[in-house]
């Protein structure tokens, strides 16, 4: 799913899909998808195991939608890639700053999710309330801070 019905073109490819060519690994639950973020091209990519203990398959997607649509007029949006009840969310935090879109992937464990989110709901409509702030370089996890990645993707109109 990329943002060709939104008004943003970027000067390489920039989608998130389900990806039906993903092998699956043992041990997961086989209602789950997997889908993948892209950012350019060959190895400019990274897969994500879907959950569909909290959300349905088709809530991520359309989270994705509204995503796209939310970056049209905000500096900020959060594509959803993972949900599960521990609680724990994978998500890729976008902001736009000038002619460009930063990804921040993180993951929001226990107290990190806790903190940002705490016993709100966590919806395809809400997600957009819980973006990170960008100053923020580092992930918690279990009290330790993870440095975080960052990717960058121009936006040519």
């Amino acid at each position: 799913m990329d943002n060709k019905d939104y008004f943003m073109k970027f000067d390489r490819p920039f989608t998130i899909e389900i990806d039906p060519d993903a092998k699956r690994q043992i041990n997961l639950d086989p209602r789950g998808a997997y889908g993948k973020i892209t950012m350019g091209y060959d190895n400019d990519w990274e897969h994500f195991y879907m959950s569909p203990s909290v959300w349905k398959i088709e809530d991520y997607e359309k989270q994705w939608k509204l995503a796209w649509k939310h970056l049209e007029t905000h500096d900020t949006g959060v594509f959803v890639a993972n949900v599960q009840p521990n609680p724990m969310a994978t998500i890729y935090s976008l902001y736009k700053i000038q002619d460009s879109i930063f990804i921040r992937p993180s993951m929001l464990f226990e107290e990190s999710y806790l903190e940002m989110i705490g016993n709100n709901p966590y919806t395809p409509e809400t997600s957009f309330l819980y973006i990170p702030e960008r100053k923020h370089f580092f992930m918690k996890f279990r009290g330790k801070k993870i440095p975080a990645d960052e990717w960058k993707v121009k936006i040519i109109s």
